[in-house]
């Protein structure tokens, strides 16, 4: 139970997520002439190789397609070598361990969430076909610690032995090797090539920097997204890229995303960023500093030096994030006998498996003493509250009023304002106190592709660009506004899916083409 208990809160995602990436082929590479580029031939491309990009290279191996598979990191896996768990519906394990679910429950909850903002068909498919997927991982070896949820969620969330990276390095790159996937790393895609309307491969740039041709029948966009662009974050979601910090892998540049666009794909309609919680800019995933000052339901106040929510939103990582967010500037703080606190009684949310709630927090003072010594702009620390307001550029008088009034709720019990859960009413009284501004954290972006049932990439009048398949976080459909964390692990169980059904119908189309 204990072990359980410590996986609750954790979800990156999670989930699923590749890079933009692009490779090789599996056969013989053709020079036709000098400064020409090279050329290969294949059966079907996959564009990334995280949860997505992965499941799409093994499923098309196996039914006999051959598959390069292309990753313009030096490494593979992506955001998912980060990821926790994946969801799942009615599967083998939920059984065995008694766990009863209601699937269509589940998407309906979805449809809530999201102010049914999502795809019914889309979703309904990948819950439909959930517990296949996982039995499906479970024959590559793949181990799973316990079935569980974010909190009071339904118990949907398969938690992965040794993380994502595990998942991907050790059981699903063996299995596409041992099926002839040829899996070019540092070999980032750049256009789709296209013939007469239909898309029939993709160039790339090679390792050395040489261009790179691969002919193929059909192609699997699985990039992960664009959380690592400003500019696209900015034109597609309309928020503010500053008030976020970036801790997914790099490379999420949106390249999938642009490659489909200009294949004459409908793209940006329904994008987001998913947002995991909130942290201080210049700390680390491990950082008890940055989740102390982002993750704990203390005193949030903003650039008036007002406070704006209930703090203890914070327990839904995405709302916390969506209500920091809402403000110019956001400020949590803390005074000297909340750090001791932390450290006794430890941390009352904490951050994923990073962080569990209990862990007593015993580094959080060194950390704080280097963040202050290192003059980290968004630590703050002051013998008074005017002055702590002086240093974090707020009105002095405005908060010192807001302090006096929630102290006056924790002496009562009652938050007159918010309705704040009484028992993280921790008043701030003794010095020296302690500011941080704290921002939302930015693990990849959600959405960016119009997709049908087939996983196939569609134009404006919802039909399918023959040849061009999308999976994962690409894919639009999946996710509102705010990442659904009403079905826990949801990022990495639409990778699966989506990677899967993509290469079903990529290799179908594929062998038409003979």
């Amino acid at each position: 139970m204990k072990k359980e208990i410590k996986k609750i809160l954790t979800f990156f995602l999670v989930s699923s997520i590749s890079i933009s990436l692009i490779g090789c082929g599996s056969t013989k590479v053709n020079q036709t002439q000098a400064g020409a580029a090279a050329t290969k031939q294949t059966d079907v491309v996959v564009v990334g190789s995280g949860m997505s990009g992965m499941s799409a290279a093994v499923e098309a191996a196996s039914q006999g397609a051959k598959v390069i598979l292309l990753e313009k990191q030096g490494a593979i896996g992506g955001s998912s070598n980060f990821a926790e768990g994946m969801f799942a519906s009615e599967s083998t394990i939920q059984k065995q361990m008694g766990i009863n679910v209601d699937t269509a429950g589940l998407l309906k909850e979805e449809f809530s969430f999201s102010n049914y903002r999502v795809d019914g068909n889309l979703w309904r498919d990948v819950m439909k076909h959930s517990g296949e997927d996982i039995d499906w991982l479970l024959g590559m070896g793949v181990k799973f610690e316990t079935v569980t949820s974010t909190g009071a969620g339904a118990k949907t969330w398969h938690v992965y032995e040794g993380f994502g990276k595990k998942v991907i390095n050790d059981y699903m790159k063996p299995k596409a090797e041992k099926l002839g996937v040829e899996i070019m790393v540092s070999t980032p895609a750049k256009e789709l090539i296209m013939n007469n309307g239909q898309v029939s491969g993709v160039k790339a740039t090679t390792k050395d920097g040489k261009e790179l041709d691969i002919n193929a029948k059909s192609v699997i966009l699985a990039t992960g997204g664009f959380g690592n662009n400003a500019d696209m974050i900015k034109e597609l979601t309309h928020l503010d890229p500053s008030k976020y910090v970036q801790r997914g892998a790099p490379g999420h540049t949106g390249d999938g995303i642009n490659m489909a666009k200009a294949a004459g794909a409908v793209t940006g309609e329904r994008s987001s960023i998913m947002t995991l919680g909130n942290t201080v800019d210049g700390t680390n995933l491990e950082s008890q500093l940055g989740v102390a000052a982002g993750q704990e339901p203390s005193l949030w106040v903003n650039q008036d030096a007002k406070r704006f929510c209930n703090e203890d939103v914070i327990w839904y990582y995405t709302r916390g994030c969506n209500a920091v967010t809402t403000q110019n500037k956001a400020f949590s703080v803390f005074d000297s006998d909340e750090i001791k606190r932390l450290a006794v009684d430890g941390a009352t949310v904490g951050w994923g498996m990073y962080l569990t709630p209990g862990t007593k927090m015993d580094k959080l003072s060194d950390e704080l003493q280097k963040a202050l010594d290192g003059k980290n702009p968004n630590v703050f620390k002051a013998d008074t509250l005017e002055e702590l307001a002086d240093k974090m550029g707020v009105d002095k008088a405005t908060f010192q009023e807001t302090v006096k009034n929630y102290n006056a709720y924790c002496t009562n019990g009652k938050d007159a304002e918010y309705e704040k859960d009484s028992k993280y009413l921790h008043p701030v009284k003794t010095g020296p106190f302690y500011g941080f501004r704290i921002k939302a954290i930015d693990l990849t972006s959600c959405g960016g592709i119009r997709i049908n049932e087939k996983n196939e990439a569609v134009n404006k009048d919802y039909q399918p660009i023959k040849g061009l398949y999308v999976a994962g976080l690409d894919c639009d459909g999946y996710t509102g506004d705010t990442y659904g964390l009403t079905l826990p692990g949801s990022a990495q169980g639409l990778a699966c899916y989506t990677g899967r059904n993509s290469a079903k119908n990529a290799v179908q189309f594929s062998k038409a083409q003979n």
